[in-house]
């Protein structure tokens, strides 16, 4: 069985010349991520805070 280690799919050709031409799609992903997903922790307090103030949510919601 044959490897190969110099294979490049066309999409990762894609990606790579994509982001040469224009390197401010790294700026952009890392920015949309600290948004959506690398947030400060929350204390202890804060924590209880939101779960007790959250609305309960009826058993079925289309009576």
């Amino acid at each position: 069985m044959k490897h190969y280690r110099n294979y490049e799919s066309e999409f990762s050709t894609f990606l790579r010349d994509l982001k040469q031409d224009q390197p401010e799609i790294d700026k952009g992903q890392r920015d949309g991520r600290k948004l959506l997903w690398d947030k400060p922790p929350i204390s202890p307090d804060e924590l209880q805070l939101a779960m007790h103030s959250e609305v309960k949510m009826q058993p079925y919601i289309y009576d």
